[in-house]
């Protein structure tokens, strides 16, 4: 007896035209983005910084910076709309689904979803990693410019910590001479076009390009980044930096000049901080000079706390500069008001990302920018 396979599916819409993705349209993508990847993997550093990341990509930051870029609100934001838009697109192909038994236009539904879905998926990989991707395989900034990364012993640590502590006293003292902390007034009020030529003029300053123009937006609404357990973000898609605009003004500058980075070129965390503190340096205003090295300051301080916390809590509670405290305090409390809705899904998903990109240590890779700071100064410069 032979068994009847069921009812044919009908046409799938009203007109009778297929929603599935053709196949000969998903091989040559799934081609592409395997070979994309091989190279990405393959490719020695020192091919991937003269043909990517010195060749490439600058191309790619100057169109980009020069179309989209002009832009009067964040790319950011057109990214995730037009995301929204193609899954309301998806429901109305799904209601035009008008003939034939339930299941079997579910199932229709479900695969011609799934292969459009995966044409989407290849498609961003494929921009991700030739719009900017191909930077985390670039040679490592410590070899570029030709020093070893150094982590202090704790003696070390210390004095570090202490020295630092006592110039960035005076940092202060040329913004204000009282000791309450310090607010969005004493900042530039444009904050991008304060930071974007601190950030370039260092990268100029050892050797590296600095194409386009490259935006850092403050996104709103205030916590839609520190709610998710980040104060900033490169987003590829959108070529541009972002950071909260909940963040404490003391906050803001490191960690725009810290996104701005990433849009230079720049895929790891560690060596995008080590930026943002070299941009002190070329700062004139000194409440952003004050702000970049307290940024790199609180990255050090941890350590120390870390290692040595009762020294380092009574050392702060006795002689770190009441106004620094008070500072300290300030972002302490910025931050308490934005709760943190998933950290550990944040970090496994973070962690795994950058891992995906040859970051073998992940999240850890944010610490590294001490490791880079003292190298740095230990092997090229005079301390800064």
């Amino acid at each position: 007896m032979v068994e009847s396979p069921g009812p044919v599916p009908p046409p799938p819409t009203a007109s009778g035209r297929s929603l599935h993705p053709r196949p000969a349209a998903l091989l040559p993508l799934v081609g592409m983005t395997l070979l994309s990847l091989a190279l990405r993997r393959l490719l020695p550093a020192s091919v991937i910084e003269n043909w990517f990341s010195r060749g490439w990509f600058p191309g790619v930051r100057w169109v980009w910076d020069n179309t989209l870029g002009w832009l009067p609100f964040p790319v950011f934001y057109l990214f995730w709309v037009g995301v929204a838009a193609w899954l309301g697109y998806e429901v109305i192909r799904f209601r035009r689904i008008r003939t034939g038994p339930r299941p079997a236009r579910m199932r229709y539904a479900l695969s011609g979803f799934a292969g459009r879905l995966t044409i989407l998926v290849l498609s961003l990989l494929l921009f991700f990693l030739w719009s900017w991707g191909f930077n985390y395989g670039r040679v490592p900034v410590e070899t570029q410019l030709g020093f070893l990364p150094y982590s202090p012993e704790l003696d070390e640590l210390q004095d570090r910590v202490y020295t630092m502590a006592g110039r960035l006293s005076e940092l202060r003292a040329e913004v204000t001479d009282d000791t309450l902390a310090l607010t969005d007034v004493d900042f530039p009020a444009d904050a991008e076009a304060a930071v974007r030529p601190l950030v370039a003029a260092a990268l100029r300053r050892r050797g590296y390009p600095t194409p386009g123009r490259p935006r850092g937006w403050e996104l709103l609404p205030r916590g839609i980044l520190l709610r998710l357990g980040t104060a900033g973000v490169y987003w590829p898609w959108a070529a541009q930096g972002n950071i909260d605009a909940g963040l404490h003004p003391l906050q803001k500058p490191a960690v725009l000049a810290h996104e701005l980075a990433h849009a230079y070129g720049f895929g790891d965390e560690g060596t995008c901080s080590f930026w943002s503190y070299l941009s002190a340096e070329e700062a004139a205003d000194p409440a952003l000079r004050y702000a970049l090295v307290l940024a790199y300051w609180r990255q050090i301080a941890g350590q120390l706390r870390y290692a040595d916390p009762e020294g380092y809590l009574a050392w702060r509670a006795s002689v770190l500069d009441p106004g620094i405290r008070n500072d300290l305090q300030a972002i302490y409390d910025n931050g308490a008001r934005y709760t943190d809705l998933a950290p550990a899904l944040r970090d496994a998903t973070y962690t795994v990302y950058l891992q995906a990109q040859g970051i073998h240590e992940g999240l850890l890779n944010y610490g590294r920018v001490v490791q880079l700071v003292e190298g740095y100064r230990r092997g090229a410069t005079p301390e800064s």
